[in-house]
């Protein structure tokens, strides 16, 4: 009886190594796998910090092109208020001026937009093969961590190939008359 009692206890034991052991991993990926979240939450942060900021300067940007129509439509209306009836022509231009100066302001933004995503992809790339520079560091220092054990491991087989090849030729110097 006592030792089915002993048996009995010992897989209850073993049943409880086994769950601790399951846990033990299903801690470690979730851990793992919090780890990936909080590095993808960082990179989403980022990327809206610098969405805000690009979408403040573009904010600013037309302000400033406003800002420089409302000064022109105020110069044309100054120009229609002195030159009477034969402002036709002359408000034109700074209209259709404000009009390409707005165009302009626009492409301008555009371009430096593109420039934006341009250095934000380099600078991931660059970041990327700083990663791999890093991987790659470790995996040099570990070969050569290797190669210094397997040159030590040959050393030592060397000496005892010598010790081994000594004792032959004593043997054979031995056994000669």
């Amino acid at each position: 009886m006592s030792n089915n009692k002993a048996a009995a206890g010992f897989f209850v034991l073993l049943a409880c190594v086994l769950a601790l052991a399951g846990c033990k991993n299903e801690s470690e990926r979730l851990r793992a796998e919090l780890s990936r979240a909080n590095d993808e939450l960082s990179r989403v942060k980022e990327n809206l910090d610098r969405m805000t900021r690009r979408m403040m300067r573009l904010s600013d940007d037309l302000q400033v092109v406003r800002g420089e129509r409302d000064e022109l439509d105020e110069q044309v209306q100054q120009l229609r208020r002195l030159q009477g009836g034969t402002t036709s022509v002359v408000t034109r231009e700074p209209r259709e001026q404000t009009a390409v100066q707005f165009a302009q302001a626009n492409k301008e933004t555009d371009n430096t937009a593109e420039l934006r995503e341009q250095i934000s992809s380099l600078n991931t790339t660059v970041t990327e093969q700083q990663n791999t520079i890093k991987e790659q560091q470790a995996t040099i220092e570990q070969s050569q961590s290797e190669i210094e054990k397997l040159n030590k491991t040959i050393t030592e087989q060397q000496a005892t190939i010598e010790q081994q090849r000594q004792a032959i030729e004593q043997l054979q110097q031995a056994l000669q008359p």
